[in-house]
């Protein structure tokens, strides 16, 4: 099985993965093409895999794109070399997970890998390496700016690496392949499937994972021990009022643009929760069409972050609460939609000594950082609270290197070397995890 570590071709076939992937980017809910791939390299290795209503359930996913929408994205799929009969059989749920069943007892292992890019234009300058290598993303306005192409490579090498040790495999592992983990709810439909339901080790990696300024250039770090996933809730604020002559007849106006603005100022005003993180933004603000009239419509997105249940409740019922005062307060009608909602989660102290004991064996992680919170979010949290519910233990964890830009900037980009020692790990972490499971039967 090792072999694998210091071969070439596997290195090449991985990093081909990834840049395959980067190149024909796909975004939440449309992840056909990406998916379908997945799909056909787990069916080629012999691996059975749940597609469609067989691994998620509909009626859970946030933001989902309407029929034309979604037909359209599935057609450019096939052309960019989704296979179409597999496309079809996930019956608009993008996505894949992959069982193997080892050739020896224990327990039911089970890895998340997010596939999603995300709405942004990848830079087009000279010095950005995947336009000098030729895979900068060709769908315009889709770019894998937070590494999720190299997590959805990572899952299929590790894939291959335990289907070449299947007779020594102790239990089962589970490689989820996750649609829309960037605010569209991927995990939902899955976690009510039941597919965690029988897990007792849950792993989510994430490449390039940082806290604060990161890790020193040059030095590789398993970011290990992120305690703390934060809820998030995501809503759209319309405003609707009335137009009306800034000089001839302004009072018959209701000014939506000052609604929206009275509601910015009012969210970034409300006071912290004694019990915990709270993060509040209004990231966009739309209003107004000219400048001798009064703005009939008004338009904020709002996010809001929370440390655990209790002060994401606080947050949400409190921005409702300011954003209905200043529609009332200029006469405006009030459009609410929820975007997406991710709940917190903490990972478990056993699961985390596991992946840090597994970091052991890779020489390439040369340092070990121990993390309260990633100061962020991922619908992992969702899969990882269904596990510990259950029993399970679940842990979130970083890979640290060197990476271009932040996330989620047009610039971003990897080290890819991270891929392979990553993989190892991942193979490392099974077979502790068949290990801890032992002694605890003992």
């Amino acid at each position: 099985m090792y072999q694998f570590w210091n071969d070439s071709a596997f290195e090449v076939k991985i990093r081909d993965y990834r840049r395959d992937f980067h190149k024909y980017a796909e975004v939440k809910w449309t992840e056909f093409r990406t998916a379908s791939i997945v799909a056909q390299r787990l069916d080629n290795l012999g691996i059975r895999t749940l597609l469609g209503e067989e691994m998620s359930v509909k009626g859970f996913q946030f933001a989902y794109p309407d029929d034309e929408s979604r037909d359209a994205e599935i057609a450019r799929a096939i052309r960019q070399g989704g296979d179409p009969e597999t496309i079809e059989k996930m019956d608009g749920l993008p996505g894949a997970v992959g069982i193997i069943e080892g050739g020896k007892p224990g327990p039911v292992i089970a890895f998340r890998f997010d596939m999603d890019a995300l709405l942004t234009t990848e830079s087009d300058t000279l010095d950005h390496y995947p336009r000098k290598e030729g895979f900068r993303s060709v769908n315009e306005g889709y770019c894998h700016a937070c590494g999720h192409d190299g997590h959805t490579a990572m899952g299929l090498g590790l894939a291959e690496v335990l289907m070449a040790n299947r007779e020594n495999l102790c239990g089962t592992v589970k490689l989820i392949f996750q649609p829309s983990e960037e605010g569209g709810g991927g995990a939902r439909g899955i976690v009510a499937r039941g597919i965690l339901d029988d897990v007792k080790y849950f792993f989510a990696v994430h490449v390039g994972l940082t806290k604060l300024d990161g890790l020193p250039l040059g030095q590789h770090g398993l970011i290990c021990g992120v305690k703390d996933l934060l809820d998030s809730r995501r809503y759209d604020f319309r405003f609707r009022g009335k137009a009306a002559h800034s000089a001839g007849d302004p009072h018959v106006g209701k000014n939506a643009l000052l609604a929206s603005c009275h509601a910015s100022m009012a969210i970034h005003s409300i006071p912290p929760h004694s019990e915990g993180v709270m993060r509040l933004n209004v990231g966009v603000q739309q209003a107004g069409v000219v400048r001798n009239a009064v703005p009939a419509d008004g338009y904020i997105q709002v996010d809001m972050r929370a440390e655990n249940d209790v002060v994401g409740e606080y947050a949400e019922r409190r921005v409702q609460q300011v954003v209905a005062g200043a529609a009332a307060m200029y006469e405006n009608e009030l459009e609410t939609t929820l975007i997406g909602k991710t709940c917190a989660a903490a990972s478990d102290d056993e699961a985390i000594t596991l992946v840090r004991r597994a970091s052991e064996s890779v020489d390439w992680f040369t340092e070990i950082h121990d993390v309260g919170s990633a100061g962020g979010t991922d619908d992992a949290a969702e899969m990882i609270r269904r596990v510990q519910r259950n029993g399970g233990m679940a842990s979130y964890a970083g890979l640290g290197c060197d990476f271009a830009a932040g996330f989620h900037n047009e610039a971003f980009d990897f080290d890819e070397s991270v891929m392979i020692p990553s993989i190892r790990l991942l193979n490392r972490v099974v077979e502790l995890a068949g290990e801890h499971a032992r002694e605890n039967e003992q």
